[in-house]
C-alpha cells in the first residue's frame, strides 16, 4: 500500500537517526583522476562499480 502523505515525516525521522547523510536533493561533487601506462587499466566510479571481465 503506497502512502505518499507520510514521505516527509519519514524523511524527518531518518534525518534525526542519521544526521550526517546529506538531504536527497544535495549534489555532491566527485573528481576522479587516474593515469595508466603500458597495458595498465583504470576503473573509476563515483558510486557502485561492478567489473565483470575475466
Amino acid at each position: 500500500m503506497a502512502r505518499p502523505e507520510v514521505a516527509d515525516e519519514l524523511r524527518r525521522i531518518l534525518a534525526e537517526l542519521n544526521p550526517e547523510l546529506p538531504p536527497a536533493h544535495t549534489t555532491v561533487e566527485v573528481r576522479l583522476r587516474a593515469e595508466a601506462s603500458g597495458s595498465g587499466r583504470v576503473y573509476q566510479a563515483g558510486r557502485d562499480q561492478h567489473i565483470t571481465e575475466r
